[in-house]
């Protein structure tokens, strides 16, 4: 597809698990949200797991430029890079803004009084289908980091090589594999 001049490839398979994620957690907050109606235990651990997950996704986000700003090689480089930093980021954003959006709808149920019940099961509903996809797109977060950690032990490994062996066009460190 082309969109001013620009080519848009779309992952399908990423899209695939994001409709499956959609659904199963719209299943979930609609028909699980009588297990959590009333019990603030299970919303507190629930909030508690991604307020900690919040902190975490703020360090990830921070650390996802200098990988590629180490290992480029000229702003030509990090020019044609931009737009994949971007996306990440963009990505690690969404996921954070629903951890607080998750988090947002906790607050509402327990300051909301006691007389509003149908309001109350619907943020009880919202609250469990957001949590529940924020937690089936928590499940990304342990590659993610492990992705930037490698591309930035691979930076370094590229800039401490020695310079005979760039020199002798030996191939970049990320290009050999282990048996």
């Amino acid at each position: 597809m082309k969109v001013a001049g620009r080519e848009i490839t779309i992952d399908w398979m990423r899209l695939s698990v994001l409709l499956i994620g959609a659904i199963v957690s719209l299943s979930a907050g609609y028909y699980l949200q009588p297990m959590i109606s009333g019990n603030k235990e299970a919303i507190n651990t629930i909030v508690t797991i991604f307020s900690i997950l919040a902190g975490f996704l703020i360090a990830v986000i921070t650390f996802i430029a200098d990988p590629v700003i180490k290992a480029a090689n000229g702003w030509q480089d990090l020019q044609h890079k931009k737009r994949n930093v971007r996306n990440k980021i963009f990505r690690h954003r969404l996921l954070f803004y629903f951890y607080l959006i998750s988090l947002g709808l906790a607050l509402s149920m327990f300051l909301l009084p006691s007389t509003f019940v149908k309001t109350t099961i619907w943020l009880e509903r919202g609250f469990l289908t957001v949590s529940t996809f924020v937690f089936l797109a928590s499940f990304k977060l342990p590659g993610s980091l492990m992705d930037l950690q490698m591309a930035r032990y691979e930076a370094e490994l590229e800039d401490k090589k020695p310079e005979v062996l760039k020199d002798m066009g030996m191939p970049k460190s990320s290009d050999t594999t282990e048996l």
